[in-house]
């Protein structure tokens, strides 16, 4: 039978008994019985004389078993506690959460809490009373550097109440009958060396101190850490709550420890890296500065993986500015899908410390990666192949400054004067895969780049990729009755009559997948594009597909078609549609718009449809269009 009081799984050693304590004696000098003092609670009986302190003691042992149940489980925030700006040059606002700090202590905050910086004298006798200042000292005015904000657990005695004497000439006196927990904010200075006007600098120095050297900064075990806050005279400069924060229980899946530091760590990182990153874009375009700059002006060392400013790479020469020279950089080309798994999978890795000299950072290799929609992959990567199929495609990225006659090594000069080394010519503007690449590169503002291995694996090693075969015949009559049902037969025999072999098994699968097959507006859509193009190919193929098959668009039909029918069934509306190039439009209106609004755009664009009216129906898709994109 479960003793909730004694435990289900402990066995009772009496201490009435001499044999027993004898025993306990005994243990105890083999050293085979371990006693915690701090976990000792009264044992009551009937006829016992109880004093405060009984109770006191029954309270401490409860909280010390919370506290180690705390620690169990790991300190950092639980849930809540963001810190940002409040109203004002001065204040802090941080929301309702709750945490866990290194001692086990939880600190809650139910409601929203607003912090004044400029009332400094307060804080400072806080931070005299929980014994935060070494040395006390005469409080300023003001505040300037790096400062820790801080949660403590803290207890006060509240609601005085009548106290009987406890001896017969004895008086009554008045005590506190309560004690009040809450949870105290406190300003932690970081002690970092570095001027009040380098706080950007000391923000970086901060970042490789604690993610890359793996320094513990001494904060006290009962204080639970929320952000770094740079101060200029009670001014906010700027706030890094990753610098510092870390979520609880992060690190349940690290058992095994293969990486440099745990994964809470490995993760703050990145969030601190990503930040910092915007904070600098952010104050780089408010002075013009551009976003073509050097990783090491702003930053000491770089997560294994995360994002960079496309700027950084010339489209005209393709070099880069952003990684060191000695630092070998590619690009290529990632579903956009696929980022969050290659980040993850970089969590394994060191971070890329840039204080590190040349010669040793010969051996970091780079992949720099442009997210590209999964509509459109197939198709970039064959234009990026020259038009062919091989994929994945990656081009390497030179230096801006390549090689300092000064930084070469005495064998490399000597290689230089044996065999000189000619300077590769750019490629003309004219290049299709130059031009691609270009396209790719101005399709976004940031790059995702991750750190290569010095020992690469393939997946294909031990084996050899074989294509399985199967019967092709009722997926192409699947195909035959349904463009036969749609009237599309005889154009898509012209498209057949003019395409290469490959681009016909290539549309006979885009034509047999769900989405396509299974939507009107789609399939007349496809094969609209393919007829009026002279020659077609597998590159062909691709780029007329890709709006056809973007899952965006494939929805957005998907509800039009269910709030109007009509637009797609009546012949003469759908050729209209088609004929007008709305249909990629109207999808992505279809996947944006609520039902209330894609009514009456609906039934706008069928009365527009069935006067043949195609200038009406490119307008009405259009203007809608440009005021959700805008």
């Amino acid at each position: 039978m479960l003793n909730a009081v004694q435990g289900p799984a402990r066995e009772r050693l009496s201490a009435r008994e001499q044999m027993d304590q004898a025993e306990v004696a005994r243990l105890r000098a083999a050293g085979l019985l371990v006693v915690d003092d701090r976990r000792r609670r009264p044992l009551y009986f009937d006829g016992r004389f109880l004093a405060a302190r009984d109770l006191t003691r029954d309270q401490t042992y409860f909280l010390t078993r919370q506290a180690d149940l705390g620690r169990a489980s790991g300190a950092g925030v639980v849930h809540g506690l963001q810190v940002t700006r409040g109203t004002g040059a001065s204040a802090l606002q941080i929301s309702p959460g709750h945490g866990i700090t290194p001692s086990g202590e939880l600190v809650i905050l139910r409601q929203p809490a607003t912090v004044a910086l400029d009332d400094v004298p307060l804080m400072q006798r806080l931070d005299a009373a929980f014994g935060l200042l070494p040395v006390p000292r005469e409080p300023s005015r003001t505040r300037t550097g790096l400062y820790v904000l801080a949660l403590r657990p803290v207890e006060f005695s509240a609601n005085p109440i009548a106290s009987y004497p406890t001896q017969i000439n004895g008086q009554r006196s008045v005590e506190d009958g309560d004690i009040v927990e809450a949870t105290a904010i406190t300003l932690l200075p970081v002690g970092d060396s570095g001027s009040p006007a380098e706080l950007d600098q000391r923000r970086a120095r901060l970042a490789r101190e604690i993610f890359v050297a793996g320094s513990s900064r001494a904060f006290p075990d009962g204080a639970l850490p929320l952000a770094v806050v740079a101060l200029q005279r009670n001014v906010i400069e700027w706030i890094d709550p990753f610098l510092v924060r870390r979520e609880a229980g992060a690190g349940g899946g690290d058992l095994l420890r293969f990486a440099s530091a745990p994964r809470a760590a490995r993760e703050a990182f990145l969030l601190q890296y990503e930040q910092h990153l915007q904070d600098v874009l952010r104050q780089r375009d408010q002075a013009n500065r551009g976003r073509r700059f050097a990783a090491t002006e702003h930053f000491l060392a770089l997560p294994p993986g995360g994002r960079m400013p496309s700027a950084a790479i010339d489209p005209a020469d393709f070099t880069q500015t952003f990684f060191p020279a000695e630092v070998q950089v590619d690009l290529t080309i990632v579903p956009d899908d696929e980022i969050l798994p290659i980040i993850e999978e970089s969590f394994y890795l060191p971070p890329i410390d840039l204080t590190l000299a040349g010669e040793q950072q010969e051996s970091t290799a780079v992949l720099a990666m442009v997210p590209i929609p999964r509509a459109g992959f197939r198709l970039m990567s064959s234009r990026l192949a020259g038009g062919g199929t091989a994929a994945p495609v990656a081009r390497r990225l030179q230096p801006a400054a390549p090689g300092l006659v000064a930084s070469r090594k005495p064998l490399q000069a000597l290689q230089l004067l044996t065999f000189p080394r000619l300077p590769v010519p750019a490629l003309p503007p004219a290049d299709p895969v130059a031009a691609a690449w270009r396209e790719a590169l101005a399709g976004t503002d940031l790059l995702w780049y991750v750190r290569r291995r010095n020992l690469p694996y393939r997946a294909d090693v031990a084996g050899e990729a074989a294509r399985m075969l199967g019967d092709e015949t009722p997926a192409e009559r699947e195909v035959a009755t349904r463009v036969q049902d749609a009237g599309l037969t005889p154009t898509l025999d012209a498209i057949r009559s003019k395409a290469t072999a490959g681009a016909n098994a290539d549309l006979l699968q885009v034509l047999a997948t769900p989405a396509v097959s299974g939507s009107p507006a789609l399939m007349h859509d496809l094969v609209t594009r393919l007829s009026q193009l002279p020659t077609i190919d597998r590159a062909a193929v691709a780029a007329a597909a890709q709006p056809v098959t973007d899952p965006q668009v494939v929805e957005g039909i998907k509800r039009v078609e269910a709030v109007a029918p009509e637009l797609t069934q009546d012949p003469q509306a759908l050729s209209t549609l088609v004929s007008a190039g709305a249909v990629d439009k109207l999808g992505t209106l279809g996947a944006r718009l609520t039902d209330d609004q894609l009514k009456p755009l609906a039934g706008s664009l069928l009365d527009a449809a069935r006067r043949g009216d195609t200038q009406a129906v490119a307008t009405l898709v259009s203007q809608p269009l440009e005021g959700i994109t805008r």
